[in-house]
């Protein structure tokens, strides 16, 4: 059982966001619940990711936070709008909001930001002045500053692909009923059904490969040695680590309940980590070997999933 860290920004942002009400909802929870780590996508532009087109972050993080009991108030504007500063200034002053997607590429109290230009990532801010805003930034940067102007920039997110509008953020939030585990379990058995039912059309519809199909794509690029260093480094320093954190906690979140979802996401974990080494040793035909046998996994595994229906 891996304990650690991983780049879980919208589930640790929301997880903050509960806290300012003394509300203890732990992130792996949280990312569990959003349901974004399930399937495999791979885009046009050949970047293979271990999500689905169903459950975007921003849309997901509002659908983890309802199963767990609470509203919120989530706000996103038209494509053409100019950027709410004064409306965000006036919301700081009674509660902290979450950012997202920010584009980490304007994020400048990080040292690493010239490098990660179209970025998706979220925030929790806490403060604003008349030259910064001050936000605690699950990426090891908490209580920093960023000025305005770069802010802004930051949260038109013009580069980041998905978004149900620009300047989103969520606040106010507050329980308004309380689930057991078995309640919140059974709603998100649901909401995964949900994913696999529909990530597939949806995939289609947006020019994307998913499931089986999109390691079948990537793994015949590996064995020809045809991914570019941008899909390289996407795996070195993205897909597989977080891919393996994740699926180590749905591990957890399936034990006691569900012993053979347990199992498989715990296979799948050792799995991408397993990738992970192999992307570092640039070990592409072994590489494309293990992707294919975590397929099968993700096979077993969206099939167990759809049955559960008879039991929910």
């Amino acid at each position: 059982m891996y304990i650690g860290n991983g780049a879980y920004c919208y589930a640790n942002s929301a997880s903050m966001l509960m806290k300012s009400i003394g509300e203890d909802v732990h992130p792996s929870l949280i990312e569990v619940l959003s349901g974004v780590g399930l399937g495999i996508t791979m885009y046009g532009n050949g970047s293979l990711l271990l999500n689905n087109t169903t459950a975007d972050p921003d849309v997901a993080i509002s659908k983890a936070m309802g199963i767990c009991g609470f509203s919120f108030i989530e706000v996103f504007s038209k494509a053409d709008a100019e950027c709410p500063i004064d409306e965000l200034k006036e919301v700081l002053e009674r509660s902290p909001a979450i950012l997202g997607p920010v584009d980490m590429g304007y994020l400048t109290y990080s040292p690493n930001h010239p490098f990660q230009k179209g970025s998706d990532h979220y925030v929790l801010a806490y403060r604003m002045d008349d030259k910064y805003i001050y936000v605690q930034d699950p990426a090891n940067f908490p209580y920093v500053r960023l000025p305005l102007e770069m802010f802004k920039k930051a949260w038109e997110a013009e580069n980041i692909a998905y978004s149900r509008g620009k300047y989103q953020y969520w606040h106010s939030i507050k329980r308004v009923s309380n689930p057991s585990m078995d309640e919140i379990y059974d709603e998100s058995i649901r909401f995964f059904q949900h994913i696999y039912e529909n990530t597939g059309e949806i995939g289609e519809k947006i020019g994307a490969i998913t499931g089986k199909a999109a390691i079948d794509a990537i793994s015949e690029k590996l064995r020809n040695n045809e991914i570019s260093e941008n899909v390289v480094d996407n795996f070195k320093y993205f897909v597989f680590q977080l891919g393996a954190k994740r699926a180590n906690d749905y591990a957890a979140y399936f034990e006691g309940r569900n012993e053979t979802l347990s199992k498989l996401k715990r296979q799948q974990a050792e799995h991408l980590g397993l990738c992970h080494s192999l992307t570092g040793e640039r070990d592409w035909k072994e590489l494309a070997s293990v992707l294919e046998k975590f397929s099968k996994l993700e096979e077993a595994f969206e099939g167990e999933i759809r049955e559960l229906h008879k039991c929910v």
